[in-house]
């Protein structure tokens, strides 16, 4: 019973480095595989952003750019009004 004890510890103690080698291996693939796609899913989150305040800043200059056009329209729709003479619009 001995015997079989020791020889058991001998070969745990050659297997073991090898096995702790091969999950470490494993580890350090699975961890810079993640770390990787987690780089790329970071920057696509970013590059979408950038694109959406992109959009945001198009669309507030061309409103920005459309609300002096409906006031020039106004006005100069006023500016009619005003040169009409009062019998053609009543």
């Amino acid at each position: 019973k001995g015997l079989v004890k020791t020889q058991v510890k001998e070969q745990v103690s050659r297997i073991l480095p090898r096995v702790e080698e091969s999950v470490n291996a494993t580890v350090e693939a699975e961890v810079l595989t993640r770390s990787s796609h987690s780089f790329r899913t970071s920057y696509a989150v970013a590059a979408d952003l950038s694109e959406m305040e992109l959009k945001k800043i198009l669309i507030e200059k061309m409103e920005g750019n459309r609300q002096p056009r409906v006031q020039a329209n106004l006005q100069k729709g006023l500016n009619l009004d005003n040169s009409l003479p009062m019998s053609l619009l009543t």
